[in-house]
């Protein structure tokens, strides 16, 4: 066996071995190294021999210790589970091989490409929360009670961040909502689940996060009423300018970033899309058309594939025709395959996602009357609400305002219910088809113009 085992004892027929690994302490440990046939790995490879320390220099504390390791190892074995006890951090890396590949089949028999918006939810979440709590922690020694305490740690994250985390991510929420709480806990028990259904780990945990024990209903994001949106509409006005309340410096580059994001936010309140869907839109994905029966012009958007519920057709309000003019006079470029929200090198833009809440905190509307946080997510709320307010409650309103949305008529009877008439695709634009142009709709195009001549007044 070589110079590294010394003072060897033998028990159980060589299948437990104890041993000295040096023979220059005055109190030597005891190793043991034991071999149970059928062993395995956490990936199911064979393993000879198990070895570990037992932490004891008396002879006969160390043959009980090895004795009590043998008859452990050897149920271990019978169960058909790994002997060799694995952390959280690798229990998750078992489980999202699978699940990733899941995600991603499931996506590609939809016929849609890229990377699926979940497989990054689970990437951000976990590298955030899960595995920053649960980590390299033993599976064994993840009891109850720890699990328990995830939700304190959880809920406070954000209050005991660093000021430098919360610069780094401005969209962060200080009280997860409900409906955030509720998607972890199904992932977490999911995990622990796919751990215990594959014999990696011997028990399921009770996985309940706290808003789901006190039976609180999911909170709605914040939206925004028509008097906020038109407040910030008004300050983006000289904010763009370079006219805004905090401006010291600002340079040709952070015009046009400014001018794009105002663009960027008309587009969302006129379309109800989502912010990712917008961001990965190109030229070609616009299409200029009339609404049937009334012939009023709007914009006819194919949403990309690869977005969150796949390809489709979103009919805009007339007021975004001067708003995508105004965006291909800024950026230069209408070409089909060209980004629409891209830097002046016709990069795309990822996301604004540190300019926005600065933005909404210049203008006062970071907040909405309850103190709920508002980011770009909530001009699809504002969408939403405006038109059930113009068309009304009923099933054909919900229906063609939730096949314009890209989702589904139950959310908006939770989420946006108002009062008000209802018509089709012409009532989209029209408020029922009474009026083709009315005043406010005519107002804001004007307004729209003015601001691009104003700006091209300034470059000349």
């Amino acid at each position: 066996m070589g110079d590294g085992y010394l003072n060897k004892v033998e028990m159980k027929d060589g299948q437990i071995l104890l041993y000295h690994r040096t023979a220059n302490s005055k109190r030597p440990i005891y190793h043991m190294r034991i071999h149970v046939r059928g062993m395995r790995d956490i990936h199911g490879n064979k393993l000879t021999y198990w070895k570990s320390t037992t932490n004891e220099s008396d002879l006969e504390e160390a043959k009980r210790v090895a004795l009590d390791k043998f008859d452990e190892l050897r149920l271990l074995t019978k169960d058909n589970r790994p002997v060799i006890e694995i952390s959280f951090a690798d229990l998750y890396a078992l489980w999202w091989k699978e699940k990733e590949v899941r995600l991603n089949a499931t996506f590609a028999a939809k016929g849609r490409t890229g990377q699926t918006e979940r497989v990054g939810w689970f990437e951000k979440q976990s590298k955030r929360y899960w595995l920053a709590y649960f980590g390299n922690k033993k599976i064994g020694e993840i009891n109850q009670a720890y699990i328990n305490g995830y939700w304190t740690w959880r809920m406070a994250y954000w209050a005991q961040a660093s000021v430098e985390e919360k610069q780094a991510h401005p969209n962060h929420a200080l009280n997860p909502s409900k409906k955030t709480l509720d998607m972890e806990q199904s992932s977490l028990r999911e995990i622990f689940g796919w751990g215990n259904a594959n014999n990696v780990i011997a028990y399921q945990p009770i996985i309940q996060n706290p808003y789901a024990r006190k039976g609180i209903a999911a909170k709605r994001r914040a939206s925004f009423d028509e008097a906020d949106w038109q407040q910030l509409r008004s300050y983006m006005r000289r904010w763009v300018l370079g006219k805004g309340d905090k401006d010291l410096r600002v340079n040709s580059h952070h015009l046009y970033q400014r001018k794009l994001l105002q663009i960027y936010l008309h587009w969302l309140a006129l379309t109800g899309m989502r912010t990712g869907e917008a961001l990965k839109l190109r030229h070609g994905c616009v299409v200029p058309g009339t609404t049937e029966l009334y012939s009023d012009p709007i914009l006819r958007v194919i949403v990309p594939d690869d977005t969150k519920t796949g390809t489709r057709d979103v009919s805009s309000q007339p007021q975004l025709i001067v708003w995508y003019e105004t965006l291909v006079e800024l950026t230069g470029t209408n070409a089909r395959g060209d980004w629409l929200f891209c830097d002046a090198q016709g990069k795309r833009n990822e996301g604004f996602f540190k300019s926005i809440p600065k933005l909404f905190k210049e203008a006062g509307v970071l907040l909405d009357a309850d103190g709920g946080r508002r980011s770009a997510y909530s001009l699809r709320h504002y969408y939403a609400e405006q038109r059930l307010k113009e068309l009304g409650t009923n099933a054909r309103a919900f229906d063609i305002i939730g096949k314009n949305m890209g989702t589904g008529r139950q959310y908006l009877e939770d989420h946006y219910v108002r009062k008000g008439i209802m018509q089709d695709e012409d009532a989209l634009v029209t408020a029922g088809g009474k009026v083709q142009y009315n005043r406010a709709v005519a107002t804001e195009i004007a307004e729209a113009y003015i601001e691009v001549d104003t700006l091209n007044s300034l470059d000349d």
